[in-house]
């Protein structure tokens, strides 16, 4: 039988060194991520956000990043789950309080404030995705893959390595997962898993609303799957290493080295900057 960790709520606000709460804009344009972790749009203003090293940045236009709060947690996994709501998972920025694994956090103001929903101290997830009213994570820690449905208790359906992972939109228990030999599936929502034949060597998966899969490999190259990860077709080059990826209504966006955001309308086949750090 699978465990079921319950954790109580918690009160987190992302603060600054000051010890101020975020107030949205509280961060000079275009200063430099670091790394980005995760890459979401917000549905309501279809704006991409970027989760990284140094904290959440919105994506304003080419050449402009702001600093969604004044704090700079590690943001780990990201993954948007309605208008100006957002799940994610990290550690504290410098001079931040909380424990050292900041579990699953919440915010609901467009990430200006967060707060502690489970696991604090205890879930470093590398890897979440909030879809069918479940969160799913891949807890980096222990190598848990867990699922919750009230993001407050959760269920460990398997313990394996991976380095990233996507959720089918029109099925629950169709999982595919980037692990150590290639590229897995699960057909039972993360409890069993096995390898996909044939499948190319991806860093990054995006699986969003519709049934084509995306995944970049280390070096830039794009492949997108139609049935489920069964079989994969070239599509372009992103432009150089993908280190975040996600689509969102026909558009595919790409976290690149640099700093740099790129998008695609036409399948991955050309790709335009949406950010470059001046």
């Amino acid at each position: 039988m699978a465990a079921v960790v319950a954790s109580a709520v918690a009160v987190f606000v992302i603060r600054g060194s000051d010890g101020t709460g975020g107030s949205g804009e509280s961060g000079a344009p275009s200063e430099a991520f670091g790394h980005v972790h995760g890459v979401a749009v917000d549905p309501a203003t279809k704006v991409p956000y970027v989760a990284t090293h140094a904290g959440l940045f919105r994506i304003q236009d080419e050449r402009t990043a702001v600093r969604v709060s004044q704090g700079t947690p590690d943001l780990m996994g990201f993954t948007a789950v309605g208008p100006g709501h957002f799940l994610a998972s990290g550690h504290p920025g410098e001079h931040e309080e909380g424990p050292g694994n900041l579990g699953l956090i919440e915010s609901t103001d467009g990430g200006v404030t967060w707060k502690t929903m489970s696991l604090p101290g205890a879930a470093d997830f590398h890897g979440l995705q909030a879809v069918h009213g479940l969160v799913y994570g891949y807890n980096s820690g222990d190598g848990a893959f867990m699922v919750s449905s009230d993001r407050r208790t959760w269920q460990q359906r398997s313990t394996i390595a991976i380095g990233a992972f996507a959720v089918s939109p029109a099925d629950p228990e169709s999982i595919l997962a980037i692990g150590r030999e290639g590229v897995g599936r699960s057909a039972d929502g993360g409890r069993t898993w096995s390898l996909l034949p044939g499948a190319p060597q991806l860093a990054v998966l995006a699986w969003n609303q519709t049934e084509q899969v995306w995944g970049a490999a280390a070096d830039g190259t794009v492949w997108s799957s139609a049935d489920g990860g069964t079989t994969w077709q070239r599509r372009g080059f992103a432009g150089g290493p993908v280190h975040a990826l996600t689509a969102h209504e026909g558009t595919v966006f790409a976290a690149l080295e640099g700093d740099r955001i790129v998008a695609s309308t036409d399948d991955g086949a050309t790709w335009t900057t949406r950010y470059a750090p001046r």
